[in-house]
């Protein structure tokens, strides 16, 4: 069974309270498995010049659900090397991490939340 899930909010062009409660949606059905995951989340970054407003809100929200025990840890992918210390814990734990080709540029607008 896959330890890596994916949701794209960035592709359904939502409002940030639609994309955080898709989210919110999303983790609360993953805990529902009962074991370690991560999800993968595409916000994007605001290439175009103007946005990149669901990457600005979306640490904090996380943080409150860090903070309420929904989630374990979250970490932007532009900031997952080989450098950070959450890279080295969490690659231990899903080695497939490594391998996956969205997080090997450190894309901006990805954030991993580990659950």
């Amino acid at each position: 069974m896959n330890s890596i899930y994916l949701i794209n909010v960035e592709s359904f062009k939502l409002t940030v309270n639609e994309a955080l409660a898709m989210v919110e949606t999303e983790i609360d059905s993953l805990r529902l498995l009962n074991k370690h995951v991560v999800l993968k989340v595409v916000h994007g970054y605001g290439s175009s010049g103007s946005g990149g407003e669901i990457k600005k809100h979306l640490p904090i929200f996380l943080s409150q659900l860090k903070a309420k025990n929904k989630i374990i840890d979250f970490v932007s992918n532009s900031s997952f090397s080989s450098l950070n210390q959450k890279y080295k814990t969490y690659t231990k734990m899903f080695p497939e991490l490594v391998l996956d080709k969205d997080l090997a540029n450190l894309n901006p607008g990805i954030t991993l939340i580990f659950l």
